[in-house]
This record gives structure tokens, C-alpha cells and sequence, in this order.
């Protein structure tokens, strides 16, 4: 399946936020942020990251400014092991008994913690999505949403009126997500420049393998849908449906 030609180019210095090079501190923040999880399939940990020297760091940074500049991306870090976990009290002889669960390179997650600090500042400072967004933005969460409903729906009771709800269930969202949709998506919500081509370049031709027990499985490509596993997913998955929420406000 070939993407589509999408306009990476279009007004790539008007965002020097987003673009500018990248600095020691935004790493060290990066590495602080990253959680001790399981490492993907290069096997290196958030803890070897946090033991490094400045010289070390150093050098990493500039490693994350040749890969932001070029927009080549390695494959390792375009890999994911899937990993079946069953579920609570399901049958384990079906398939939809299991959560997959990604693994990928935390070399690959710290890169991307830089791209979230950057969009997200993008779209709060210049109020790219709506306030009714209740999750994947810093001071948001699900509670939030819980709260906003309770208190519509009580001042809906004082003034005797009604209070219509409408829920919604994505089924497979992140697999669902069509990257040159995505792609434009951004580009409309201002996000051009070096950071759109590397985001363009991070979800082309990933491939992942099903790890069970201790067996691998063939590799295979992947060329639609957010990754999972991946730390800048749940951002991207804003601004891909960012339009929509627009439209039921």
C-alpha cells in the first residue's frame, strides 16, 4: 500500500517551536519521564538511559538532532514485539481472550516524548483542540470528563431540562487511524516543518513480531494505524479526531 503524496514541505520554518534543534535539557526531561518498563527488542532500559554521563547525554542529543533533521527514522525503532496477555477469568483457548501488549525501543519512546512536548504546546498556546478534549493533554483525565457531566447534568435537573448523552465506542481506534488522514490532520492544525516529515516517516512501514512464550514470530509490515506501545500515539489520536470533537461542539 503506497501513501499518498502529502505537501511535507508547506511553510516549514513558520513553527520554530516545533522545529527548532534539539537541546540537552529536553532529553534529560525526556529520559526523567520515562518509565522502567519492559524494553523492546533492542533490550536497552529507561535505567541505562538514567545513568548516563553529560558527555553521554550529549552525544545522544545529537544523535536526536541528525534523526529530526534528516527525518530517517531506525527500524529498530519502528519495531514492536506484541506480547498476548490473557485476560482476568476469559477462556485461554480464544483469541480475543488476550490483551496484546507492544513493546518498542525506549531509545524510540525518549525521541518521542520530545515530538508530545512539542505538539502539545502547539496546540494548548494556540487552542488547536477543544476544551471538551478530557484526556492525553497535561490536567486532564477521565474524572474530569466524570465531572463535566455530573455538574451539566444537575444544572440541566435545576432548570427542569433534559441533558441527551451520546456514547460513542471506536472499536480498534489506533488500528483504525488512516496516516495520510492523520498527516493533513496535522498540517491543518499548524504542525509542518521538520516534526510533520519525521512524524510522516515513524508510522510508514513499522513491523512487529508476536512473541509467545519463547518463541518469535515472523516479522511482519504494518502500514496503517497508530502503533501501540508507542508514547506519542495517544497525542496523534487527538489531533487525528480533533475535527470531529470540533463539529459536536
Amino acid at each position: 500500500m503506497k501513501h499518498e503524496p502529502i505537501p511535507l514541505d508547506y511553510c516549514g520554518d513558520c513553527n520554530y517551536y516545533l522545529n527548532n534543534p534539539i537541546h540537552l535539557q529536553e532529553v534529560r526531561q525526556a529520559i526523567q519521564k520515562t518509565r522502567n518498563s519492559t524494553p523492546g527488542a533492542d533490550g536497552i532500559t529507561a535505567k541505562w538511559f538514567k545513568k548516563l554521563s553529560i558527555t553521554d547525554l550529549t552525544n545522544i542529543t545529537y544523535f536526536f538532532q541528525e534523526v529530526f533533521s534528516t527525518s530517517y527514522i531506525p527500524e529498530e525503532w519502528k519495531h514492536s514485539i506484541i506480547v498476548p496477555v490473557p485476560k482476568p477469568n476469559k477462556d485461554k483457548s480464544k483469541i480475543n481472550s488476550y490483551r496484546p501488549i507492544a513493546l518498542t525501543s525506549v531509545f524510540s519512546k525518549i525521541f518521542e516524548r520530545i515530538l508530545i512536548q512539542r505538539i502539545t504546546h502547539h496546540l494548548l498556546i494556540g487552542k488547536k483542540v477543544p476544551p471538551s478534549v478530557n484526556s492525553f493533554l497535561p490536567l486532564t483525565d477521565n474524572q474530569l470528563a466524570v465531572y463535566k457531566i455530573h455538574t451539566t447534568i444537575t444544572e440541566a435537573h435545576g432548570h427542569k431540562k433534559y441533558f441527551p448523552g451520546i456514547s460513542l465506542n471506536i472499536k480498534s481506534a489506533y488500528d483504525s487511524v488512516y496516516i495520510d488522514g492523520l498527516i493533513l490532520k496535522c498540517l491543518r492544525l499548524g504542525i509542518y516543518g521538520n516534526i510533520i516529515k519525521v512524524l510522516h516517516s515513524f508510522l510508514q512501514d513499522r513491523t512487529i513480531q508476536v512473541r509467545w512464550s519463547n518463541s518469535l514470530s515472523k516479522t511482519k509490515t504494518v502500514q496503517k494505524g497508530l502503533p501501540q506501545g508507542s508514547v506519542v500515539s495517544p497525542i496523534l489520536f487527538v489531533c487525528f479526531l480533533s475535527d470531529f470533537l470540533k463539529r459536536l461542539m
